[in-house]
């Protein structure tokens, strides 16, 4: 779906910064003091809540939902109340340090990254990589790369098909560009989504090794373990064929059908004969939400036709992305 593009303008700030908080709630007074003691002062603050949230502070604007529709709902209600020129997207549970946000702002002003997708340095409490990005493989499960790694290693910014939303920025010029996030996500792969079509559209997408943010990734989902890993599930699994059918080519989609049924109903099996039944019925219900979206997943599909330059026989021989590999 595409947006009318919304252009900045002179009473603007250039940088926006969407904060979605629904989930660890207890996280954002950390980030927001992080936030407001930077050395880059020149902001907005769109914090996206559902209750009635009040802060002290004229960068901070506060917008209240009803209801949690999800991630790229909340995500993009951000964008939309929001002015800048850029747009950092931050999880609540992170923490930026004092330069952070200047050098971000430096780097995408250096060059007019108006093409480019970028994640800061995210980093874990230890100052281990949370992950520089990741890769994909062909049945659309995702590659994080450089995981538990020092921090050095990370010396030089790296091409990869998704930045991790936790610390994402881009232009409003090429999200707009790029039709935003997608709502059918309401949660995981909304920045895979987002990423892969900008990619596709030849735009870049880097990790950068610069703008350090801590991640305490807290759990996505209260409850037992049971209903954590049921509702986890479900949610990863619709959305990964979801991904796979609305972007893949025709001719990959023929290619890897087999197999990503193979390996689908497979793990279902697996699970029944390890009595790991929540698993199995929560990828059931995937393939009943999926086999839902078909007639969606259709019209775009031919809204699509003509939009992008480069297809997965490009990004396998580029190696970003791989052949899916069994664990």
């Amino acid at each position: 779906m595409r947006w009318a593009i919304r252009t900045f303008n002179s009473d603007s700030v250039p940088l926006s910064i969407v904060i979605i908080n629904v989930k660890g709630k207890q996280y954002l007074a950390a980030l927001l003091n992080s936030i407001l003691q930077s050395s880059y002062t020149n902001f907005e603050v769109i914090v996206v809540d559902d209750q009635n949230l009040s802060i002290d502070d004229q960068r901070v604007k506060v917008v209240k939902i009803a209801e949690d529709k999800g991630v790229a709902y909340c995500r993009n209600l951000g964008v939309k109340n929001s002015t800048g020129k850029f747009i950092l997207f931050l999880d609540n549970d992170t923490v930026l340090e004092k330069d952070t946000l200047e050098k971000f702002i430096d780097y995408m002003l250096s060059k007019d990254k108006n093409d480019t997708i970028v994640q800061l340095k995210l980093l874990k409490p230890d100052r281990k990589i949370d992950a520089a990005g990741g890769l994909l493989d062909d049945l659309g499960y995702p590659i994080e790369l450089m995981k538990g790694k020092d921090e050095d290693c990370l010396k030089n910014d790296l091409e990869v098909i998704y930045a991790k939303g936790a610390a994402m920025g881009l232009s409003r010029e090429l999200a707009y560009e790029i039709g935003l996030f997608d709502e059918k996500y309401f949660y995981g792969y909304e920045e895979t989504d987002l990423c892969y079509r900008a990619k596709k559209m030849g735009k870049k997408v880097l990790a950068l090794s610069i703008g350090n943010v801590i991640h305490k990734e807290h759990g996505s989902f209260s409850g037992t373990d049971t209903k954590r890993e049921y509702r986890l599930t479900f949610f990863l699994e619709s959305r990964r064929l979801y991904f796979v059918f609305k972007n893949f080519d025709s001719i990959t989609l023929i290619k890897i059908a087999p197999r990503l049924a193979f390996y689908f109903v497979g793990s279902i099996a697996k699970d029944i004969l390890n009595g790991r039944f929540h698993f199995a019925k929560a990828k059931i219900k995937a393939i009943g939400w999926f086999v839902l979206q078909l007639g969606h997943i259709s019209k775009i599909r031919i809204k699509q036709r003509g939009t992008f330059r480069i297809n997965e026989e490009d990004l396998v021989r580029t190696g970003l992305l791989k052949r899916y590999k069994l664990k």
